[in-house]
């Protein structure tokens, strides 16, 4: 896959402030990872804490992920057709670890807003790790989620 400098590569953050683990698994980057009581590692919030945010699958593929724990600048995945606003709480889906508006089967988590959706409304202008265009925000959670 090319670069392509109008958008927000997932995977990367904005910035170097930024704490980052390793941990078992393979999670989408822009998802909110949680920590199973077993050790492993999901995407739903029934299954534990969130830890932080996916940076995306190890590049070696050996069935890893980089998740940020704590940083400013992180890219997270939207929901389909949700445009946050700049300088609110994140609330994330319990099922998908993706951001969501606030509301049944959404949870707060000690994030803001840095960006709204990055290219505006409706736009699709994040990568993932296939090269596929979705929504994605620019969050900030210095201490963690």
């Amino acid at each position: 896959m090319s670069n392509q400098s109008d958008k927000i590569q997932l995977g990367s953050t904005q910035s170097s402030f930024k704490t980052v683990d390793n941990v078992n698994g393979t999670i989408a980057a822009g998802a909110v990872v949680h920590s199973k009581s077993d050790g492993t590692y999901t995407v739903a919030i029934a299954d534990g804490v969130a830890i932080g945010v996916s940076l995306g699958r190890d590049l070696s593929d050996i069935g890893r992920t980089a998740v940020v724990r704590r940083g400013t600048g992180v890219p997270i995945r939207l929901t389909a057709a949700f445009d946050p606003t700049v300088g609110t709480q994140v609330n994330i889906s319990d099922t998908t670890g993706l951001a969501i508006a606030s509301g049944a089967g959404a949870t707060a988590v000690n994030a803001v807003y840095a960006t709204g959706r990055v290219g505006g409304t409706g736009v699709n202008n994040g990568l993932d790790e296939d090269g596929n265009a979705v929504g994605v925000a620019i969050i900030d959670f210095p201490g963690g989620l």
